[in-house]
């Protein structure tokens, strides 16, 4: 019986179907509930996990807890790339920030040539004054 939080990091973890998935790197803890939302699994199986990229299993998909953890519920098997319908989503708000972005620098660079005029302007009413004198 576990005794410590601790004790679950470099635990082996296994799905349902006995799949090794990997081991436990960190916990993830729920600081207003103090409760474990989540165990980090950094090098997962690649048959599992799409290029071996970390990632966190819910605490809630955990079965039981011994000399090995033992899921109830794992994903056959774990895309890492954007899904097919987000991309659309995902280009559009790209978009959207590129444009913004160009029309930040369009008025900034406005007000910077507006800037250098009126001091210009300012400039050649200060020689003429000073002719005058």
């Amino acid at each position: 019986m576990l005794t410590e939080i601790s004790e679950l990091i470099g635990m082996e973890i296994y799905t349902d179907n006995a799949i090794a998935l990997g081991n436990v790197d960190d916990i993830i803890v729920e600081t207003s509930s103090q409760k474990i939302d989540g165990l980090f699994i950094g090098n997962p199986n690649p048959l599992l996990v799409e290029h071996s990229r970390a990632v966190s299993v819910p605490y809630r998909w955990i079965h039981s807890v011994g000399d090995v953890i033992i899921l109830k519920y794992f994903p056959k098997f774990v895309r890492t790339e954007a899904s097919p319908d987000r991309v659309p989503k995902m280009r559009k708000l790209k978009d959207e920030v590129l444009h913004a972005a160009h029309s930040a620098e369009e008025k900034i660079v406005h007000a910077e040539k507006s800037a250098v005029a009126k001091i210009k302007e300012g400039g050649h009413k200060l020689k003429d004054d000073i002719k005058e004198l």
